[in-house]
């Protein structure tokens, strides 16, 4: 398989892995969310996370090994997917064609995050000078 794109992508899952079967092949399609979070220091000074908003992507898994894998995955799982993106045209309401993108995942893993704890910006300056010097 040609990748001319490779994504990869982590997130949530927003809803239980769908399995369709068409011309006697089966995949998986898959709606998985990501949020980016970016520091913000509060009235004390402290350090916070604030998340930007959820984006919602389309993922297709055709490989027998990891449609297998997806079949079992549930609503809320973090996933990490490795594939490449593919753009389908479509007509708009209003007869505009428009091209939706989708991921052709090769390669999904569920990850388990453990919380760490919150980091203040000095704790990252004074990391981030050690490993300059």
């Amino acid at each position: 398989m040609a990748i001319n794109c490779k994504i990869q992508l982590s997130g949530f899952l927003g809803q239980d892995g769908k399995t369709i079967t068409k011309d006697g092949k089966s995949f998986v399609v898959l709606r998985v969310a990501t949020t980016d979070s970016y520091p913000v220091k509060d009235s004390k000074g402290e350090v916070k996370w604030k998340d930007k908003e959820s984006i919602w992507h389309d993922v297709l898994v055709f490989r027998p090994t990891a449609a297998h894998f997806a079949r079992d995955l549930k609503k809320g799982d973090a996933v990490e997917i490795t594939g490449s993106i593919n753009y389908k045209p479509f007509k708009d309401e209003s007869g505009y064609t428009k091209r939706q993108a989708s991921i052709l995942a090769y390669f999904i893993e569920k990850v388990n995050y453990e919380r760490q704890e919150e980091l203040s910006l000095d704790d990252i300056n004074q990391a981030l000078e050690s490993a300059v010097e």
